[in-house]
């Protein structure tokens, strides 16, 4: 092959390249970023008589915070996530709240009928994105929430 011909046929493997490239960027979906930010510092005791589910794994209690209040769930002794509670389908929309299920095996929305695994990541319905965690960090029985 001649240099002018190598030449060319980089300069064609360099365009396909370029144009995937740009097509699977376009074909990207990107998370809405619809969940108004709303400040969280939030400090609970662990030991009060409303978060005694939070003394167990497995446990968890709604409370009120965030867009459209919080679900603090307890994974193990130490570990805890917090959960907003607007659903990442459509989180403006009022009827869109994740709650546990009744069975207490995963989160829902009765609203989009969107399911939820209590690490936050969709399982099932329409919505494609996890849910919005916030930050928590533990000192005795006191329960940090921020975000």
């Amino acid at each position: 092959m001649t240099t002018k011909k190598l030449y060319r046929h980089f300069k064609l493997h360099s365009c396909c390249l370029l144009l995937l490239v740009i097509q699977s960027q376009c074909n990207q979906e990107t998370p809405p970023s619809l969940i108004p930010y709303v400040p969280i510092n939030k400090i609970i005791d662990l030991n009060n008589l409303p978060y005694q589910r939070l003394q167990f794994d497995g446990g968890f209690v709604y409370e009120e915070g965030g867009f459209k209040g919080l679900l603090i769930y307890r994974k193990s002794a130490g570990v805890y996530y917090v959960y907003e509670r607007a659903c990442t389908n459509n989180p403006r929309n009022a009827c869109e709240v994740v709650k546990a299920d009744g069975s207490g095996f995963f989160l829902q929305d009765d609203c989009c009928k969107s399911r939820f695994d209590w690490e936050g990541n969709p399982i099932a319905g329409v919505a494609r994105f996890e849910l919005l965690r916030y930050r928590t960090s533990l000192s005795g029985s006191l329960l940090f929430i921020t975000n």
